[in-house]
């Protein structure tokens, strides 16, 4: 099967070789190229006007492995993706993201039985980020039977700008309208919104804050007339 969406890849991508509009070739592509074929053990739905339809296919841009069943993959409407990839290690998992978010080089670990990754609205991830649900690997203290270094969710709200290079491990939480800074690491729940996190590990470095998509130049041009 992956030979044959190889072979239908290169045709995809020879034919429209030949449309002059670069814009146009770039939005056939998005919409027809393919990576995968859904894998088992996973239910991979997109909400298309407001319900939840399943999937097939997995766009190009969002590669998938999976090691375990039962597990949920939930797409909002409008999300973009580029060279993101997903891992799920474990059963009755859930990958959830919200509309109009962008992911940009993310790699999600979902690890852990019954664990979960959501994502709000209108979030924008930069490139070189890493989300993590568990270790991956087991640790003991004092000789004991049961692991220090359970799985936990994460959890990410509405409006969240994650810089380059961030790492959210388990137990995150980050909430509503805020920012991670390049290169923090966050590891425990921030339940204040509107926060700038900057650090390892992670840490409020500035409260009562907004962003916006556009750069600060636009603003500044826009403000001068």
């Amino acid at each position: 099967m992956k030979f044959l969406l190889t072979i239908f890849n290169a045709i995809m991508r020879l034919t429209t070789a030949f449309i002059p509009s670069k814009r146009l070739r770039r939005l056939i592509r998005k919409e027809f190229l393919v990576s995968q074929l859904c894998p088992k053990g996973v239910k991979f739905y997109v909400i298309k006007n407001g319900k939840k339809v399943k999937q097939k296919f997995v766009k190009f841009g969002l590669n998938i492995e999976v090691y375990g069943s039962n597990n949920e993959i939930i797409i909002g409407e409008n999300v973009i993706f580029s060279k993101a990839e997903l891992v799920i290690r474990g059963n009755n998992t859930l990958l959830k993201i919200g509309k109009n978010t962008s992911v940009n080089n993310t790699k999600f670990r979902l690890y852990g039985n019954d664990r979960k990754i959501t994502i709000g609205r209108d979030c924008m991830f930069s490139y070189n980020i890493e989300i993590w649900s568990g270790d991956g690997h087991a640790i003991f203290v004092n000789g004991q039977s049961i692991p220090c270094n359970l799985e936990k969710d994460v959890i990410i709200g509405d409006h969240v700008w994650l810089g380059a290079y961030t790492k959210i491990l388990k137990g995150a939480v980050i909430s509503n309208n805020s920012i991670v800074g390049m290169g923090s690491l966050v590891n425990k729940n921030f339940s204040e919104s509107n926060v700038i996190l900057s650090g390892i590990p992670a840490k409020i470095v500035k409260n009562n804050i907004s962003w916006d998509s556009k750069s600060p130049d636009e603003f500044l041009q826009k403000n001068k007339f």
